[in-house]
């Protein structure tokens, strides 16, 4: 049977050989993006940053910022290149992030919150290495998402928790739980993947299926 890791790599080997039908400015990346220009960092910590999609598309509008970017999946890493000015081979559940204090004043962590067995330790090692009053962006899958529900209804497992890759699920309730108890402040609750957009003005609870928020650190 295949370990995580394995499970991983090659998903990033399917995902990007298929990159042009996978990264879009949409999603989860629009709404990174535009939060990341809203603040503006000096020093940024990308977790999963995959290929490096999100700094590149990110860096042109940020002037002097630093990009770190640590990934699970060292093919996925080396994808990345240049959008990166270091980039990490990390596995956070495990070991941690290897960070000093507050060397960061703004994290992403998109669509990597649900493959960790202990998401609540990855927060408070995201509280840790951000500095005071520093900003999380974060995206996990919706299982409120109204097509899950009725998958439930149905008797069958819904998308994000059928996943072998996946070892925690979220909805947007659960997920501000466990903000406050890793001591972050919601700032901005929203959602992205409604079909059509302007469904996700609606409910999010209901109508997204990524569950995407900005935290800041108390």
């Amino acid at each position: 049977m295949p370990q995580l890791k394995e499970l991983n790599s090659q998903s990033w080997d399917d995902r990007l050989e298929a990159r042009a039908h996978t990264y879009q400015l949409r999603g989860r990346f629009k709404f990174a993006r535009e939060r990341l220009v809203e603040r503006r960092p000096r020093r940024w910590l990308d977790i999963g940053t995959g290929n490096g999609f999100l700094p590149k598309i990110a860096r042109p509008l940020l002037g002097d910022v630093h990009i770190t970017g640590t990934d699970f999946a060292p093919n996925a890493l080396e994808a990345a290149g240049k959008a990166l000015d270091e980039g990490i081979v990390n596995d956070i559940d495990r070991e941690g992030l290897p960070f000093e204090d507050q060397s960061f004043d703004f994290v992403t962590c998109l669509e990597v919150l649900e493959h960790f067995v202990f998401p609540q330790n990855a927060l408070r090692e995201i509280h840790r290495v951000l500095r005071p009053q520093g900003y999380l962006i974060l995206t996990v899958p919706n299982l409120q998402f109204i097509e899950y529900l009725g998958q439930l209804i149905r008797g069958k497992m819904p998308g994000p928790a059928s996943d072998p890759r996946h070892m925690s699920v979220f909805t947007h309730r659960f997920l501000d739980k466990m903000l406050k108890e890793c001591n972050f402040n919601m700032t901005v609750r929203s959602g992205c993947e409604a079909s059509p957009e302007w469904l996700a003005h609606v409910s999010p609870r209901y109508f997204c299926r990524t569950i995407a928020v900005e935290a800041q650190k108390q």
